[in-house]
């Protein structure tokens, strides 16, 4: 059987080169990314391979567009860790991070009125930290459920995951000025040996090996006054956020990146996103999506098969969940049209699938959608 062709952009093998921040690259912001390089550099450590690791200079980058793929991310913290002598040293570099490290949404976010203000800002804006994980909320029954969806290939290890929830949490904390206690996270990685110190870091349950990250937090946090507010300087930066993001629209690579994002969401949703409902939604028609894609030599077609691909396969090898509910999530009714998605792709079962991402033999069983 001949495989079939992907975009390199949606391969998840590392590259052989070394790795560079490029400029409309999919990841995370470069400024973001610095956290580690500031941290190391505060305790008088050698940041320059930390900084080789992340593709970035030493000195500070005014280009908002250049961005850190979260598996090179999460090799500088592994390497942080190793240099500090201090497996959890991510707990403290996400204590390091401020407005700075998140730019202009970073100011808009520490100066709006109330919690609920910067939530629904980030939740509009966040491309422009990171495009790799789409972030959504709701709130309910006196929670906000927040959701943290993966999009290609973040990783999924303990020290990435603890850095990404506790700098999210330590942040809040700081510009709040309140000692914040959410109620549970979850974390789609394997729990540590020792999970004590995120625990203790974040004073609330923790479930490891859930499919993607979620944070439940009291809904009062909404309403909490912030005692940074000052309506001039979140005007201004909020709008240079804006215009930041406006921009990024109308750069390929980033149309690309907030396509799959649709395309998760819609999957979630139930349904599988039509490109006049995605050209509508990003604010663009459906010829100018379409130009965009062939910019990069894709189709749209190509991105959703691709995107539905890499969320079922994901759900298989990362999660526990039920195939009915992997069809689901990826964007199939029928079970049997999921089963034969799955061989088109591997030459396996999707059992197969899970079962070799788990280093076991598949159960024996018939050659069925059903199993």
């Amino acid at each position: 059987m001949t495989p079939p062709r992907y975009h390199p952009r949606f391969m998840t093998a590392a590259s052989s080169t070394s790795p560079t921040a490029t400029a409309g690259s999919t990841g995370f912001s470069a400024a973001f990314a610095r956290v580690v390089l500031d941290y190391l550099q505060a305790q008088g450590l050698e940041s320059a391979p930390v900084a080789k690791v992340l593709g970035l200079g030493e000195a500070s980058s005014s280009d908002v567009t250049q961005r850190v793929p979260a598996r090179q991310l999460a090799q500088a913290l592994a390497l942080a860790a190793r240099l500090c002598g201090d497996p959890q040293v991510g707990l403290r570099i996400a204590a390091f991070v401020r407005p700075a490290h998140m730019g202009a949404l970073g100011y808009a976010l520490m100066s709006c009125d109330e919690g609920g203000d910067g939530l629904a800002l980030f939740d509009r804006m966040q491309s422009l930290i990171c495009n790799e994980i789409r972030v959504h909320h709701q709130v309910s029954h006196g929670m906000v459920d927040i959701r943290h969806e993966l999009l290609g290939a973040v990783p999924r290890d303990y020290p990435f995951w603890s850095f990404f929830v506790a700098a999210r949490l330590a942040f809040a904390r700081w510009v709040s000025g309140r000692a914040l206690v959410p109620v549970r996270l979850e974390l789609p990685c394997p729990a540590p040996p020792d999970a004590k110190p995120l625990q203790d870091f974040v004073g609330a349950p923790l479930r490891f090996d859930a499919p993607d990250c979620r944070e439940l937090l009291p809904a009062d946090w909404l309403s909490f006054a912030n005692p940074n507010a000052d309506r001039s300087v979140h005007e201004l930066m909020s709008s240079l956020a804006a215009q930041q993001w406006q921009a990024a629209h109308h750069n390929a690579d980033e149309t690309v990146s907030l396509l799959m994002q649709r395309i998760v969401a819609g999957l979630h949703e139930g349904t599988v996103p039509t490109l006049t409902a995605i050209a509508k939604a990003l604010g663009t028609s459906e010829r100018q999506l379409q130009r965009r894609l062939s910019e990069h030599g894709l189709g749209f077609k190509e991105v959703v098969e691709q995107v539905r691909r890499e969320q079922a396969l994901n759900h298989l090898k990362n999660t526990e969940l039920p195939l009915v509910q992997v069809a689901q999530l990826s964007g199939y009714a029928e079970p049997s049209s999921f089963h034969r998605a799955v061989r088109r792709w591997t030459g396996l079962t999707p059992l197969a699938v899970r079962a070799q991402a788990r280093g076991v033999a598949a159960a024996p069983g018939p050659d069925s959608p059903q199993h």
